[in-house]
């Protein structure tokens, strides 16, 4: 049994290819050894890698270029030689960029391979090829440039949509390029979270409190010393469309307490061709309590509470905002 494996093994002649692939399987097994090693050889594991990874790249292109393998008629060996070649060359990228660089320098990496034999042909000297085949390799190079940018921009687009969530609830069924798949639209668009947040806040603040600490609250919106914007946006996960939506709003007084009007405006690039915002009205009044029968009747003021009721967040709005009574952000 073992002199079998040891003839299937062994290579038809000391320099081919299967020389450098069991010259990649035996590096690959130093690295491992290496890491197992308690503590383990971390230089001698990322020597060993490195070299698992060369010889497992040059093996496999002189495997590809003695026995290509077809599908539908076309040679996928420098598509495997160009991903092989990106995971070696990017392997010490950050873990958040890596798999991204080696997807994106991909078709690169394999047009570099199917174009490298073009210029020695036979020869150990690189020379110019003839015309017809340097518009062939342009072409060539130039459509996997091609594919190489739009793998890019579908990583862009993903990017927007994590940090633009409002883009999801666009309607894009016009776009030639923008497709929804596997990506589910937000329950709540982002400029509602924030004019529900700005609500919350205020209700935190005032719901059942004294009128003069009402007043010392309304107070301090007008006044700026509560900055409704940045307080807001902390109380919510940081992303990047935040910056783009405006949290402001006015207050009116009333004979009975307070009308406070919320609004939520965007700011960026909008996709519908017009700016918008979001509208939120509230009103803050009186609401007493009535003593238990068996104790005695408090001081009126301790009675005397604040409620605030909201209705509902209007759809989405163009033109003007309309500021009735005094401002704050």
């Amino acid at each position: 049994m073992l002199k079998y494996w040891i003839d299937r093994l062994r290579p038809p002649r000391p320099f081919c290819w299967e020389t450098l692939i069991l010259l990649s399987i035996f590096s690959g097994l130093l690295s491992v050894f290496s890491w197992l090693l308690v503590p383990p050889a971390l230089n001698a594991y990322h020597f060993t890698h490195t070299g698992f990874l060369i010889f497992f790249v040059l093996g496999t292109a002189w495997w590809q270029w003695e026995r290509p393998i077809t599908v539908l008629g076309i040679k996928i060996g420098p598509w495997i030689v160009g991903l092989l070649l990106s995971i070696l060359l990017l392997d010490d990228l950050p873990e958040n960029w890596r798999h991204q660089g080696m997807i994106v320098t991909w078709p690169l990496l394999t047009a570099s391979v199917r174009s490298v034999p073009k210029f020695f042909r036979g020869q150990l000297l690189p020379s110019w090829p003839p015309i017809s085949m340097l518009k062939e390799l342009t072409v060539m190079f130039l459509f996997h440039v091609l594919i190489s940018l739009w793998l890019q921009f579908g990583f862009l687009l993903n990017q927007w949509m994590i940090n633009y969530p409002s883009l999801l609830t666009e309607d894009l069924t016009r776009s030639s390029f923008a497709i929804y798949r596997g990506i589910e639209a937000p329950e709540i668009p982002q400029g509602n979270i924030l004019i529900n947040e700005m609500e919350a806040f205020l209700r935190e603040q005032i719901e059942g409190q004294q009128l003069p600490r009402v007043d010392q609250v309304i107070s301090g919106l007008l006044e700026n010393r509560i900055e409704m914007d940045k307080t807001v946006k902390k109380r919510l996960p940081n992303i990047e469309e935040n910056q783009w939506w405006e949290l402001r709003g006015t207050v009116i007084q009333r004979q009975a307490g307070y009308g406070i009007t919320l609004f939520a405006i965007w700011t960026g690039l909008p996709l519908t061709g017009e700016e918008y915002y979001l509208e939120k009205s509230c009103e803050i009044s009186r609401t007493f309590r009535q003593p238990e029968p068996a104790s005695s009747r408090p001081p009126a003021e301790a009675l005397d509470r604040a409620q605030m009721e909201c209705g509902p967040t209007s759809d989405r709005k163009s033109g003007p905002i309309p500021l009735l009574g005094q401002g704050f952000d």
